[in-house]
């Protein structure tokens, strides 16, 4: 922690806390959009292999032969229809691009919500190495955020998520530690003419 973090009064305090709070808040919010996206495209990834195994069963004659050889043609007619109705409802399924367009819903907001988050980061910064020592500095940039979150909120409508997207987010963050960048990374990832000791 930088010694100006350490002298920083109450006031200045609070409101570094207010905003980490905030970017808190975009992490989850960006994570879970984005787990959801994921999952509409694995869904639509199984409908499309579903889709064309369906397809791939009732127009070869695999079933034919096999049960003509027994005699159950009756089995046949049956096991044709099932796999002719399953084959339609796949690929009229697939063919409204539900999924795709979910994910891509998702991914727009999460993007969105990225785009904040960082902004909250880059304020963060700015306040913990005592660029804006100010408190009235620091509200400004914190209204100006507030402001752009409410634009995000109020003019676009969340996309839907579901309780394993956020569970899928929850591993993803605190597992897997996926938004957070360790000094080891650092070492092996930065030329060591960028690295600060």
């Amino acid at each position: 922690m930088s010694q100006y973090c350490n002298n920083m009064n109450n006031e200045i305090k609070i409101q570094y806390k207010l905003l980490a709070s905030r970017y808190i808040n975009m992490i989850w919010t960006h994570k879970i959009q984005e787990k959801q996206a994921d999952l509409y495209l694995k869904t639509s990834h199984n409908n499309k292999t579903w889709m064309t195994w369906m397809t791939v069963l009732t127009t070869t004659s695999i079933f034919s032969v096999i049960l003509t050889n027994f005699g159950c043609d009756w089995i046949l007619e049956v096991i044709t229809g099932i796999f002719a109705a399953l084959s339609t409802f796949f690929t009229l399924r697939s063919k409204d691009n539900a999924w795709e367009a979910k994910a891509l819903a998702n991914k727009n907001y999460a993007a969105k919500c990225r785009t904040i988050r960082e902004m909250y980061a880059s304020l963060m910064t700015d306040v913990k190495s005592g660029r804006y020592g100010s408190i009235e500095e620091i509200a400004l940039k914190r209204n100006e955020l507030e402001h752009l979150e409410q634009v995000l909120f109020e003019n676009t409508i969340a996309p839907h998520t579901t309780e394993k997207a956020v569970k899928k987010a929850e591993e993803a963050l605190k597992s897997s530690k996926e938004s957070t960048t360790e000094d080891e990374e650092f070492r092996l990832l930065l030329p060591e003419n960028l690295q600060i000791d």
